[in-house]
């Protein structure tokens, strides 16, 4: 394989991984939806003493929220899918990983569709307490944006970062044996040995650092209102995103390594070539 290609393979998938990028750790619903539970009595809809006009307006506050409800609530759905596509399509990850991933996601689903329901239940019937809730407790109680994706994105970008590791052992084979080849020839392979062996520890701590991003993130649970877990699952997620961001920062550094190491092998190429026609001149043969 010609030297200038041997990390052509892995060009696109590296700055695939540079350019991931990991979501806000924060929701971002705002629901506002001004319902009143002095409205009701007993807060089972039964609106007594209400004017027909407040009646009507009370309804359309309902109606809205349950509107607004409805699409924050199919927003988390469609991201939450979105995320299971991925989760499918990843290749380094433990089995087990992947199916404990997969069950974190289908289980929010379904709890999202059955908010869903109690959420058109509470609006028909006009249950005002229970209905602003349940409307909240889309973002306190089940942290979709806050955790369950962001603890998914960590893990697809760990296993972008495997993978590339992978590619990089593969490479690392292929240059070794050139920089045996150019030192058994009479090259001086010092400081392509030692670019080698850097490249060879940013990957390994690259993937120690992916390792370490889903192990501390893996197990994280939504808060429910507690200030404590909240605080913790902030923490751990802030963590090891800082971890994913160290590992592609190696990674970067080693195909900079890589680099350098092909520069120099093109050079040994080179220089044997320059010697092997200054010699073939001088002798005559060549005239």
């Amino acid at each position: 394989m010609n030297a200038k290609n041997i990390i052509a393979g892995f060009a696109g998938v590296m700055v695939a991984v540079s350019a991931f990028a990991l979501p806000v750790f924060a929701e971002t619903i705002g629901l506002g939806t001004s319902i009143n539970a002095s409205a009701t009595a007993g807060g089972v809809g039964i609106h007594a003493g209400l004017s027909a006009a407040a009646e009507a307006r009370l309804g359309t506050i309902i109606n809205n929220a349950e509107t607004r409800a409805d699409q924050e609530i199919t927003r988390r759905v469609t991201a939450l899918n979105a995320l299971g596509t991925r989760v499918n399509a990843m290749v380094k990850l433990s089995a087990d990983e992947k199916a404990g991933l997969a069950s974190t996601i289908q289980s929010q689903i379904t709890l999202m569709n059955n908010l869903q329901a109690q959420i058109a239940t509470d609006a028909s019937s006009s249950a005002t307490s229970s209905l602003k809730a349940d409307i909240q407790s889309i973002t306190k109680s089940y942290r979709i944006f806050a955790l369950i994706i962001p603890q998914g994105a960590i893990a697809a970008a760990a296993d972008r970062v495997q993978t590339t590791v992978g590619l990089f052992g593969g490479i690392s084979t292929k240059l070794q044996a050139r920089i045996t080849d150019a030192q058994s020839a009479g090259n001086d392979t010092t400081a392509a040995a030692a670019a080698l062996a850097d490249m060879n520890a940013k990957t390994a701590d690259a993937n120690t650092q992916v390792q370490a991003a889903v192990s501390e993130t893996a197990s994280l649970q939504p808060d429910n209102g507690d200030a404590t877990v909240m605080a913790s699952n902030t923490a751990a997620l802030k963590d090891a995103r800082s971890k994913i961001i160290a590992a592609q920062a190696d990674l970067t550094a080693a195909r900079k390594d890589a680099g350098t190491i092909v520069k120099d092998l093109l050079s040994f190429k080179a220089s044997a070539s320059a010697s092997s026609s200054a010699s073939v001149t001088s002798s005559g043969t060549a005239e």
